[in-house]
């Protein structure tokens, strides 16, 4: 979308303003006072230590949007595990390198002679990381590949990346969770597929060609689950050839190269806007889009890195330059997606980040509508529902097992716009964990469940503070 709109309209909206009286005061929002928000008030560790959080550490930073002023603070400059809030500096970034419009192209290339539906030569599909490549767009290029005549492929049939294809994010994160999928210059439908495992019958996996391209799952594995792809590139051409068998043409089977010289294009597919795409990714906070994302902008500004750390200090160093103040930010995050527990993010440094975007305009957009807004059905967790807070939080969460970041724009109740960073976690309770045997246990599970639930809380009431105090 573009806020280009019509001169027509345009001057209709000037007229209306002019016509119209002095804009109404924001209207105040009904207070929500529980005991939390009391104690929150008067003393932010009584509250902490009512919720059982007494050995968890938190910091935060407020500021006024328009002057930079510092409304409130603890800790500001201590450097916490982001989680998900990672995400907001990749898409920063991104927006400011790649730009609004950019888009992923996924192509088929052709070399050789075309002659009575035989290709004599290689076909080659090639992609630069579209993360919202879908089964229908495989299916339109097997499409084209019939209405260009092709019938069949004497040569190869090759696939390649143009970025670095990585078989997972996060070594340290569950070998079979889904949101820590591979990822390269072709994906297909988020790089996860469903596992099926039958009572007594032989598991299958929704495509079947990802079978063999997944980790290795429970024996007891019985209800239908996500399964991590581990090879996203291969896996969009086994899909390609099945489509292509369904129009009646004969592929060889795939395998990854290089495309020859004098390859042309035959057919592309064009992503979504960037900015759409970054919307998206902040929403639903998916991984394998931040780290494509990411790893794309890097690439733009000659980075040759092979690994997400190498391209995410491409992106902070960018970031140190572009944005006054930002410092020793070079090397604070381990990838795009904040799926690590060693990144390290200030409150400050993040206020620094999100003030920089709100003074920008990506095609007409700016950055804290691309946000998800509390209070809307679905939207971060469903929080942020009660009358003083319900569309006055625009933000991205970030939840990892006993790590929670909540960082965006407030409008408090004044009608002054605010921008804040707050992050928290346990150091002790997330070292213990990473030295459980029975970490992915369904108490283990349970107890950092809860204590998420007890930080949900206690931001709540913070950010209800805030938007009432200021």
């Amino acid at each position: 979308m573009s806020l280009n709109k019509s001169a027509f309209l345009a001057l209709g909206l000037l007229v209306v303003s002019a016509c119209a009286g002095p804009e109404p005061a924001p209207p105040t929002p009904k207070t929500v006072n529980t005991p939390l928000d009391q104690l929150v008030q008067s003393d932010e560790k009584a509250a902490a230590q009512s919720l059982a959080l007494d050995k968890s550490e938190w910091g935060y930073l407020l500021v006024e949007a328009e002057s930079g002023k510092v409304l409130a603070a603890r800790q500001p400059d201590t450097g916490f595990p982001p989680a998900s809030t990672a995400k907001l500096p990749t898409m920063i970034a991104a927006l400011g390198i790649l730009g609004p419009t950019y888009r992923f192209t996924t192509q088929l290339l052709a070399q050789g002679s075309l002659k009575s539906g035989t290709l004599a030569g290689d076909l080659i599909l090639a992609g630069d990381g579209d993360p919202l490549l879908t089964a229908g767009d495989l299916r339109a290029l097997a499409v084209r590949l019939r209405d260009i005549g092709i019938t069949r492929v004497e040569g190869r049939f090759i696939y390649t990346s143009a970025l670095p294809v990585l078989a997972e994010i996060e070594p340290a994160q569950p070998d079979t969770a889904a949101y820590n999928q591979g990822l390269g210059g072709l994906n297909i439908e988020f790089n996860r597929v469903m596992l099926t495992r039958p009572s007594g019958e032989a598991a299958y996996t929704t495509p079947s060609e990802a079978l063999p391209l997944i980790p290795d799952f429970p024996p007891n594995a019985g209800a239908p689950f996500d399964m991590p792809v581990r090879a996203p590139d291969r896996l969009a051409a086994l899909m390609l050839q099945r489509f292509a068998r369904a129009e009646g043409i004969d592929l060889p089977e795939p395998g990854p190269g290089i495309p020859p010289p004098g390859a042309v294009s035959l057919a592309q597919i064009r992503s979504q806007p960037l900015l759409e795409i970054a919307r998206a990714g902040l929403e639903y906070s998916n991984n394998m889009l931040a780290e494509v994302v990411g790893l794309s902008a890097a690439q733009t500004l000659g980075s040759s890195a092979d690994t997400l750390q190498g391209s995410a200090d491409t992106l902070g160093v960018w970031l140190e330059r572009e944005v006054h103040g930002l410092n020793r930010f070079a090397t604070a995050l381990a990838n795009h997606s904040g799926l690590s527990t060693q990144s390290r993010m200030t409150p400050r440094q993040m206020t620094q980040l999100l003030g920089y975007a709100l003074d920008r305009r990506f095609d007409g957009w700016r950055f804290d509508s691309l946000l998800a807004p509390g209070g809307r059905p679905g939207s971060l967790r469903g929080r942020f529902r009660d009358p003083a807070t319900a569309y006055r939080v625009w933000a991205k969460s970030g939840t990892m097992r006993y790590i929670k970041g909540l960082a965006g724009y407030l409008d408090a109740a004044s009608g002054r716009r605010l921008i804040f960073a707050l992050f928290m976690h346990d150091p002790l309770l997330r070292a213990r964990l990473e030295n459980d045997p029975e970490r992915f246990s369904v108490q283990s599970r349970r107890a950092s469940s809860d204590w998420r639930d007890r930080t949900d809380l206690f931001e709540a009431a913070l950010i209800r503070h805030w938007i009432k105090a200021y």
